[in-house]
């Protein structure tokens, strides 16, 4: 069972990655993309937009979620001082190299892509460490690392973590309103003193202030499912029968909000409270509709598929800057966007692919990370 349990788990996370790289090529295209964002293509389209609306949140908490599923029988086999030292190798110091070699000159694009009068080696050398700092991709590496280290300090303090053992029970059906309820409320009050989208950036810790009380609140769910033994024989397994119709609902109900957002008629705290109810209803009905469909489909490890599970990590890692070299190097080019955008994911995820099974899971010392 725990062999089955890695496939669809691992099957999961690569999809989940896969996903990523497509919505960073969706945010070149969209309409309304950030003023900053690194290339913005000339001509946009509205279904860029809606799928980066549905994208862009649910994913890092199911990321979290399945960190979180893992870390405690990983503190047991190992211990909390080998824990952290494999979660260095595996997280941080994929996180230095990341911010040190490819965040500068994908922040560079910025400039570059809007002919400002910087050339690259000043910029890397002088201003990304200033006011152009960025984490770029690598956010979610830092924060990460910062999540195993609080995990491992709690193990080493609290005996009831240390003594805990995976016993498999069914969900009570409160436990889904309670995370719905408890993510809400915490979206809700965060929004209220910080605007949307706002990054706090610092040299070790980058997050966006919204999202923070779901990945923290996803990486103690991951760790209670572990608990109760979810997938187990005997443990909850959520069903396609329920979910998917709840996906759905939920998906359609979230866009609608989100789009209708500023025109709505309302007072400004009643359209926040029901945006915070139906993203944060649509983020977890996301986290389980993956689950239980890569539970019952792809709950298996063929070539291909373990190919894409192994080297997820490493597509991860190199696709951003290919992404927006791939976009920037296509805007002259009199094909249709939709073409473009297929491109520029297919392209990047095939180099960002190849280059991760022939060299950072080849090389000396990288391939102890990837």
């Amino acid at each position: 069972m725990a062999k089955e349990r890695l496939y669809f788990m691992d099957n999961l996370r690569a999809a989940v990655i896969f996903l990523v790289v497509f919505l960073h090529v969706a945010v070149c295209y969209m309409m309304f993309a950030p003023s900053w964002w690194y290339v913005i293509n000339p001509k946009t389209s509205m279904l860029f937009t809606k799928l980066v609306i549905l994208i862009d949140i649910p994913v890092m908490p199911i990321m979290f979620f399945i960190a979180g599923y893992f870390a405690i029988p990983s503190l047991q086999r190992h211990g909390a001082a080998q824990f952290i030292h494999s979660k260095i190798w595996r997280v941080f110091l994929p996180w230095a190299l990341g911010v040190l070699f490819i965040a500068p000159p994908t922040a560079y694009l910025i400039y570059f892509t809007r002919k400002a009068p910087v050339d690259l080696v000043s910029f890397w050398g002088g201003q990304f460490w200033t006011e152009s700092f960025q984490h770029s991709v690598y956010w979610f590496l830092i924060m990460l690392f910062w999540f195993f280290c609080a995990l491992a300090l709690c193990w080493g303090m609290v005996p009831a973590l240390r003594m805990m053992k995976q016993s498999p029970k069914q969900a009570s059906l409160l436990l889904f309103p309670v995370v719905i309820g408890l993510s809400s409320a915490a979206y809700f009050s965060v929004i209220q003193f910080f605007p949307p989208d706002f990054w706090f950036v610092s040299y070790f810790f980058s997050f966006q202030p919204e999202r923070f009380p779901l990945h923290i609140l996803y990486f103690i769910l991951g760790i209670w499912a572990w608990k109760h033994g979810w997938f187990l024989l005997g443990g909850y397994s959520p069903r396609k029968r329920a979910w998917l119709p709840i996906f759905a609902i939920s998906l359609a109900v979230y866009l609608f909000v989100k789009l209708n957002f500023a025109a709505a008629q309302a007072p400004l705290w009643s359209k926040q409270a029901v945006l915070a109810l139906s993203l944060t209803t649509y983020c977890f009905a996301s986290l389980m509709g993956g689950l239980t469909v890569f539970r019952t489909i792809f709950n298996r490890g063929g070539a291909v598929l373990r190919s894409a599970a192994d080297n997820s990590y490493g597509v991860y890692f190199l696709h951003a800057l290919i992404v927006y070299l791939l976009v920037y190097g296509m805007i002259g080019l009199e094909l249709s966007i939709y073409l473009k955008a297929a491109i520029a994911f297919v392209l990047a995820t095939a180099l960002s692919w190849i280059l991760s099974a022939c060299v950072l899971r080849k090389a000396p010392l990288l391939r102890r990370m990837f």
